[in-house]
């Protein structure tokens, strides 16, 4: 969500998709926003990419290897601050920084009619010194060139991203579902990333309690503050979760059914708020309060279980969102091109969700979106993902967007960290010296 000083700004209402409903409480008018410019300096193998981009779909073609996710997982990171695909920054350093030190700087600027932000993330990189032996990396957030934490960066420029691992949504494990649940919540809703937050710090402390208990260290009438806690962060961790959950089917069902030829997509919210986790507790008609209620009940029942593990064992962080492919656990049963299908139609809803809480349409950033699927197929997701603003495409096979849409697209070709395009691209680019594609 682009944050500007300027009051009620007028712009273009954008075409939603047919089969989705675009209304929300909050704004009355979508607003379209595109990424104008991304610039990256030392990042993997990009080591100086100067990009103007349009509206309108972005093609980036060319092989494995050579810098075309990159680029569309730079343009991610400036949404959530992180990237989808390293745990830790210097994976995200080019190579010929770690080993002499530099400055490595993800930068984009986003575009809402004539008004503009600038976000940018900077990595200084101190080369590896005699007493450690290895490179230091000090992070920094700016938006129109403050500094801001993590939280209030956060938002700022919302961008839609599917990759080959979005399928670990649908056979990975419960964390990764989560995961996905609170990057989704966290780009519309600011407030919910303090509360998950709070969240983590009140179940670090809590296990580091139950564990002394066990040790014989503390007393177990400790516990009745840390529970308080528990349940009243949990409960709105997960009543958001729940309501998200609630819009995603919304969209994301309907989506399937168009994309799939008629296969049946359910998404169900698993909350662990019970002692049992065979219990399927009815959230969907609960509160928040009424959440934070039955947790309270139930930690008691769990006490000596807790204590013996040193652990909490209910709460959000034991959450799961099932998914269901024709009434069957699709996570079992669903094909590698059905599950493809399934983590478009969560994108496109994704999408969706983010336009109703925000009232501004994201940016679509789909990497390697079309392979594995047939031609009618393809032509179904380019025609729901280009009714967006503005959507940022790779491609290693030539031909495999139909020529419908490359009439009007803008097409660039990335090559050992160089990217090509004519008068669009603005580009200049040392040879690659080191990252992944």
């Amino acid at each position: 969500m682009l944050k500007f000083a300027v009051t009620d700004p007028v712009f273009p209402n954008l075409p939603a998709p047919t089969y989705l409903n675009t209304t929300h409480a909050a704004v009355n008018e979508d607003i379209p926003i595109h990424l104008s410019r991304l610039s990256l300096t030392g990042f993997r193998n990009h080591t100086n990419t100067e990009l103007e981009l349009r509206p309108g779909l972005t093609l980036f073609q060319g092989q494995n290897g050579h810098g075309k996710s990159n680029l569309l997982e730079a343009a991610y990171i400036l949404a959530i601050a992180k990237s989808a695909r390293s745990s830790h920054d210097r994976e995200l350093v080019n190579w010929s920084l770690a080993d002499t030190g530099g400055h490595m700087q993800v930068l984009g600027v986003g575009r809402e009619g004539d008004q503009t932000i600038q976000t940018q993330i900077d990595v200084d990189v101190t080369a590896p010194g005699s007493s450690s032996g290895s490179p230091g990396f000090r992070k920094g957030l700016r938006v129109n060139g403050i500094k801001r934490s993590a939280i209030d960066f956060v938002g700022n420029l919302n961008i839609v991203f599917f990759e080959a691992d979005d399928l670990e949504i649908i056979h990975g494990s419960p964390g990764r579902r989560r995961r996905y649940l609170d990057i989704l919540i966290s780009q519309s809703d600011p407030a919910y990333l303090k509360s998950l937050q709070r969240y983590g710090q009140v179940v670090t402390q809590r296990n580091q309690l139950l564990r002394r208990i066990r040790e014989g260290v503390s007393e177990e009438n400790e516990l009745a503050f840390w529970d308080e806690r528990l349940s009243y962060e949990g409960a709105r961790v997960t009543d958001s979760r729940r309501r998200s959950v609630d819009g995603l089917n919304e969209h994301a069902v309907p989506a399937h059914t168009e994309l799939s030829s008629g296969d049946k997509l359910k998404l169900e919210y698993r909350p662990r708020i019970t002692a049992s986790s065979d219990d399927r507790p009815e959230v969907g008609i609960m509160t928040a309060e009424m959440i934070e209620q039955e947790m309270k009940c139930t930690l008691p029942n769990l006490r000596r279980r807790e204590i013996a593990q040193g652990v909490t064992v209910i709460g959000p962080h034991r959450d799961d969102l099932e998914i269901r492919l024709n009434d069957n656990p699709a996570g079992n049963f669903a094909s590698r091109g059905q599950s493809r299908t399934i983590a478009l139609s969560l994108k496109l809803a994704e999408a969706v969700f983010v336009t109703n809480s925000t009232g501004r349409t994201p940016v679509l950033a789909l990497d390697d979106i079309l392979s594995e699927l047939d031609l009618e197929r393809r032509r179904r997701v380019l025609e729901a993902a280009t009714k967006h603003e503005q959507v940022l495409l790779t491609s290693t096979e030539h031909g495999i967007v139909p020529q419908e849409f490359l009439e009007t697209a803008d097409i660039y070709t990335v090559m050992n960290g160089r990217v090509t395009q004519g008068t669009i691209a603005n580009t200049s680019t040392a040879e690659v010296v080191g990252g992944n594609d």
